[in-house]
């Protein structure tokens, strides 16, 4: 009788621990990032991660995407099925500002991902640097809408007359209040780029990418500089996210400096273009 017993409670207990582990590790589905800012017009890319119980990926997982205004932002494709990394990725196009929720669903999942579709405002405002280029490469370059393909850019001087490093900061400033989520700072990556050859005057040397900055704005005394975060030793294009959406007449990045990981000149960074996602839209 006690030998029944014992076997009883011990199916019962494993019975207790399936479901529990069934319950407390049952398959999972993620979505990043999250929340996800689009630039109107633009696109951004949106990943969707499947895992089972045993935190290990699912491959060939059909996920189907749905926009819930499509007016404001679309996701493609429409359907799509995970990788062996238990991921698969959908772009998410910006139609027009303002705010949209993508669904990602499985057979027995749904993952919403809030989207936020802003414009660009940075052309809206007047740039500035601690000094660099001039006439074809002012700062002025920064925020005049030509993509780097175009090979547009300012430049920053962060080294002095006989080559010691010096402190480089770029600047702009709005005329009234703007309220700002994300910015992109299009830059080189480590090689060479625009230019034909050293003797081109649009030639950019190596490693004369805006690798590493401290991201400040201006508080809404109109004097204090608050530090909102930085970024360190980017190589490519630098895409930042507020910690929170601000409010500001003005944001500067500090004490720009190519990034460590690019051999080459080290000095002089390059920007081509400095999005800055926020409203209201550039009149």
């Amino acid at each position: 009788m006690t030998h029944i017993k014992n076997h009883i409670i011990f199916i019962v207990t494993f019975l207790f621990i399936l479901i529990f582990c069934q319950t407390a590790f049952s398959n999972s589905i993620s979505v990043s990032p999250d929340p996800l800012f689009v630039e109107r017009h633009g696109s951004n890319t949106a990943i969707v991660e499947i895992l089972n119980n045993q935190r290990s990926p699912l491959n060939n997982i059909p996920v189907t995407a749905t926009s819930s205004n499509e007016s404001v932002a679309t996701v493609t494709p429409a359907n799509g099925l995970t990788n062996s990394d238990g991921q698969v990725s959908f772009t998410i196009t910006g139609i027009s500002n303002g705010t949209a929720t993508v669904n990602f669903s499985t057979d027995t999942l749904t993952e919403p991902l809030s989207v936020t579709v802003l414009s660009n405002i940075a052309p809206c405002a007047i740039a500035s640097s601690s000094g660099g280029g001039v006439d074809n490469f002012g700062p002025e370059k920064m925020n005049d809408n030509v993509e780097k393909e175009d090979c547009s850019y300012h430049w920053i001087r962060t080294r002095n007359e006989i080559g010691q490093k010096r402190q480089g900061w770029i600047r702009l400033d709005w005329s009234e209040n703007v309220t700002v989520s994300e910015m992109i700072i299009q830059t080189t990556n480590c090689d060479e780029s625009c230019g034909k050859d050293s003797d081109d005057p649009f030639y950019i040397d190596p490693g004369r990418n805006t690798g590493s900055g401290i991201v400040q704005y201006l508080d809404e005394d109109e004097i204090t500089w608050i530090t909102n975060g930085e970024f360190v030793d980017e190589v490519g294009d630098v895409e930042y996210i507020f910690t929170k959406t601000i409010i500001t007449k003005a944001i500067r990045i500090k004490k720009v400096l190519p990034s460590m990981q690019c051999k080459g000149q080290q000095s002089n960074p390059v920007v081509f273009e400095w999005k800055v996602l926020g409203t209201p839209s550039c009149r």
